[in-house]
């Protein structure tokens, strides 16, 4: 048999590229489809396989699995009410456009090039690994593994085993083969979202103050030389954290009056700049000139920390669509310091990006749809329970009805934002 993680989900046992002639060239090119094919790994799966380790861990994806179908199929019902009901999910759909769907990097307009292809690797390595590591704990064969490629865009992966043999295991066992990808997706997914809260968790603030987004051309600020991206920190040697605090410095000026406004500005904040600032009136308010806002930024790195269950969502917001929620997004990062050094932005989103696809890959691999890992175990079950002799057409009948449903409603949810 063969498990294919095709577009990161897995695809029919026995078709492309499970044909036991063609299965044994190492390298196969139907286009656009390229398999590369090896038994590199096949002594790896020996060994973790031996691991008693392994039959736990295999038991425990069993338990894992209805878990994350349920959040699946909760995930799924509430964005097409949303839609449905919701104005504002259908715009913010339509802004993001049809690729935000697709888990691919370049496609996907939050997915980063770098993060999203190297977290997507590791997923796929990681779902497919475990299939073949549970398949030899439990005395299945695996015949090869490999990668699949659209053109030489890797898409997918894939471990061969013997199908034969998983038709005449028990259900136990075949679901357990099954439940493996998901399950070490859900694993490792937990690790870096632990990973996450660790780093997130280290930080603290470098500077705090009223960061300068803009200046208008020929107003006070610009030709006092403040910049775009300054942090304005004091007033007349008088601490300003907020844009209140400058307002009540600024309510007993008028124009012509001059304050002396300190910023700062460079890597970590450290080059400190002064200048004098002769104000302006504009609308009835004394003014600088510049675009002006709180920066907030303990505010946001407790907010972030917190873990209520009503916040635990935003930990998989990806940082793109936050940029003023995430501390290691690009707008945040530099506002914090960590023992880990100046990099430890570069490591929190190597471990978010894991996290992300990981948990994106189990819960949709997870549903039950044929033939997804999900799909042949609902098919399995149905079996366990009805029983084989005479209802084949049946349970058929019922596992093709509930891909179909659920399919539908997928495609619903793409859809609705562009037709209403």
């Amino acid at each position: 048999m063969t498990y294919n993680s095709e577009w990161l989900v897995d695809s029919l046992p026995g078709q492309e590229v499970g044909a036991e002639d063609a299965g044994r060239r190492r390298v196969q090119f139907n286009f656009p489809i390229l398999t590369v094919r090896t038994q590199l790994f096949t002594g790896a799966f020996d060994k973790l396989g031996a691991l008693r380790a392994s039959r736990l861990v295999s038991w425990a994806a069993l338990v894992i699995v209805p878990v994350v179908v349920g959040i699946g199929l909760y995930l799924i019902c509430n964005s097409l009410f949303a839609l449905l009901w919701n104005p504002a999910a259908g715009d913010a759909a339509r802004e993001l456009g049809p690729g935000a769907y697709l888990l691919l990097p370049g496609i996907n307009p939050v997915l980063p090039l770098l993060y999203g292809w190297f977290a997507i690797i590791c997923a796929i390595a990681v779902h497919e690994g475990a299939h073949g590591v549970v398949a030899r704990n439990l005395g299945l064969k695996v015949r090869s593994s490999g990668l699949l490629f659209f053109l030489f865009i890797p898409i997918g992966a894939f471990v061969d085993v013997d199908e034969e043999q998983l038709k005449k295991a028990k259900s136990k066992v075949s679901s357990r083969i099954m439940a493996a990808g998901v399950g070490g997706n859900i694993a490792v997914a937990a690790v870096c979202l632990i990973g996450v809260l660790v780093i997130v968790g280290g930080l603290a603030p470098v500077i705090d103050g009223v960061y300068v987004y803009d200046v208008v051309q020929g107003m006070p600020a610009e030709v006092a030389g403040l910049l775009p991206k300054d942090v304005l920190v004091s007033v007349d040697n008088v601490r300003i954290n907020s844009t209140m605090d400058l307002r009540a410095l600024l309510e007993n000026k008028t124009l012509g009056d001059i304050v002396q406004v300190t910023a700062v500005r460079g890597e970590m904040w450290q080059d400190q700049f002064s200048t004098f600032v002769n104000l302006t009136v504009y609308e009835n308010r004394t003014v600088m000139g510049a675009s002006l806002g709180d920066l907030m930024i303990e505010e946001r790195l407790r907010n972030y920390q917190a873990l209520t269950p009503d916040r635990l969502p935003m930990h998989l917001v990806p940082p793109a669509l936050a940029s003023g929620l995430v501390p290691f997004s690009d707008s945040l990062a530099s506002f914090y310091w960590h023992w880990l050094g100046t990099q430890w932005h570069v490591l929190a989103n190597v471990l978010f990006w894991l996290w992300f696809v990981n948990v994106n890959v189990a819960v949709f691999n997870a549903l039950p749809i044929y033939p997804l890992d999900g799909g042949r175990m609902f098919n399995i079950a149905l079996k366990s329970v009805m029983g084989r002799r005479g209802r084949e057409k049946l349970i058929s009948r019922m596992t093709i009805a509930v891909t179909a449903t659920l399919i539908c409603v997928l495609l619903m949810i793409v859809l609705i934002p562009f037709i209403t």
